[in-house]
């Protein structure tokens, strides 16, 4: 494997994976915080609400600074800035005089800080691997993700969180300051047998020429989007599942807390269950995407997810739960890794900053209005409600793209794309 890939890809790998184990921290202790603070649903859910609201507003300008500066240094930055949001906020958790008002403004920071890490790894990844391989690649770092996130940070955060409420939050600095080392020592990529002078550079330039002001290269993102049919159905269907996958998602716990009658150990083995599932989907999604086809494998993933999502507004204790938790993260984590392979093999290098961050910036929205709509449909109809209504939004999106891929079904599945070049498939 280490053939296989670039110069620089464990390097980075490396940085991406530890900093997930930080985020793994606080994404539960973070909710069992404002829990803490605060039982209601509404006030809850707009923490998700406050975590997309910098990805809405800023992301395609972000975007632009990733593809105009070196991103190896925009990681290391947002890696360090993050371990400093940490450390304070954890200084303020140790008191015991948490409000809620410094949550949502903890959040909003980290957001921020991480869509540069993300937009910054998004458009690296793609340098050091060959296009045939993207689905391998993405693949190693969604499960690393996953792995550091839920189920080595899932039940750490638990067992942190019971022995102090700062604890989580002390370990995750600690961990984006080894993120930000390892940022560093990540050399300049190149594509796999490229010679040294041959070396792309941390944010490669764009076709010779002035270079564009911002709005015009916020712009030449938008218009790759609009020449490319699929990425715009991704694109759609992203931010419509969004909608309705967060708005159960942001009530999470109080719908484990409340209706599941699920512990803090329980909950959290929630997001192990997923990172589990995540791995099994790992293992089958770049033979998946090769065998059928990306509109199938999207398909086949949303389908599963839906059904998932039924069963676990059905379900009545932490067996069942679990369970779905399982299935819908395998299928989430395969939709995930055929998108993004998809995006990095049909977008030049240049301009994949601009389109990670503005894809998010439209989930984001989609999440913006899911928290809004999540608390109050809570309110009227109940928590269980509100999960199920969103695995059947989820099944019926999944029978637009049962339509897609049966009506190509006689073609021969979407054959890889020069990652330096738009195509229009």
């Amino acid at each position: 494997m280490k053939q296989q890939f670039g110069a620089g890809y464990w390097t980075l790998f490396s940085s991406v994976t530890v900093s997930s184990f930080a985020d793994g921290l606080r994404l539960v202790a973070m909710p069992l915080l404002a829990f803490s603070v605060t039982g209601n649903a509404v006030d809850i859910s707009l923490i998700m609400m406050v975590a997309a609201l910098p990805g809405l507003l800023a992301g395609p300008f972000v975007g632009i600074l990733v593809d105009r500066l070196d991103r190896r240094r925009l990681l290391a930055l947002a890696n360090a800035s993050r371990a400093v949001l940490v450390f304070g906020f954890a200084s303020v958790v140790v008191t015991g005089h948490v409000e809620l008002w410094q949550i949502y403004v903890m959040t909003a920071a980290l957001a921020t800080a991480e869509l540069f890490a993300e937009s910054s790894t998004f458009a690296m990844i793609s340098i050091p691997v060959p296009p045939e391989l993207l689905e391998k690649a993405n693949s190693r770092f969604f499960t690393a993700r996953m792995l550091t996130q839920q189920v080595i940070g899932s039940p750490v955060a638990a067992a942190l969180f019971g022995v102090a409420l700062s604890a989580p939050f002390f370990v995750e600095g600690g961990l984006f300051v080894a993120a930000a080392v390892l940022s560093l020592m990540i050399p300049v990529l190149r594509r796999p047998g490229a010679p040294a002078e041959e070396a792309a550079p941390a944010a490669p330039a764009a076709p010779d020429g002035p270079r564009p002001s911002m709005l015009g290269q916020l712009r030449e993102g938008l218009v790759l989007v609009k020449r490319t049919p699929l990425l715009r159905t991704i694109l759609v269907s992203e931010v419509v599942l969004n909608f309705w996958m967060l708005i159960a998602t942001a009530l999470m716990v109080v719908y484990a807390k409340q209706d599941l009658g699920l512990t803090d150990s329980q909950y959290a083995m929630l997001f192990t269950a997923a990172a589990l599932g995540s791995l099994l989907g790992s293992l089958l999604v770049p033979a998946l995407v090769r065998r059928v086809g990306v509109k199938w494998t999207m398909a086949l993933t949303l389908l599963v997810t839906g059904l998932s999502r039924l069963a676990l507004g059905l379900a009545d204790g932490p067996v069942l739960a679990i369970a779905t938790f399982f299935t819908c993260g395998a299928a989430i984590f395969m939709w995930d890794i055929a998108a993004s392979s998809y995006q990095q093999r049909v977008t030049p290098n240049h301009v994949q900053g601009r389109l990670h961050a503005t894809l998010h910036a439209m989930s984001y929205g989609a999440a913006v209005l899911a928290a809004l709509f999540g608390g109050l449909l809570s309110e009227l109809i109940g928590v269980r409600a509100v999960v199920i209504l969103g695995a059947v939004a989820v099944l019926v999106f999944s029978a637009y793209w049962l339509y897609l891929a049966l009506r190509d079904r006689g073609a021969a599945p979407e054959a890889p794309a020069p990652s330096d070049a738009v195509t229009t498939t």
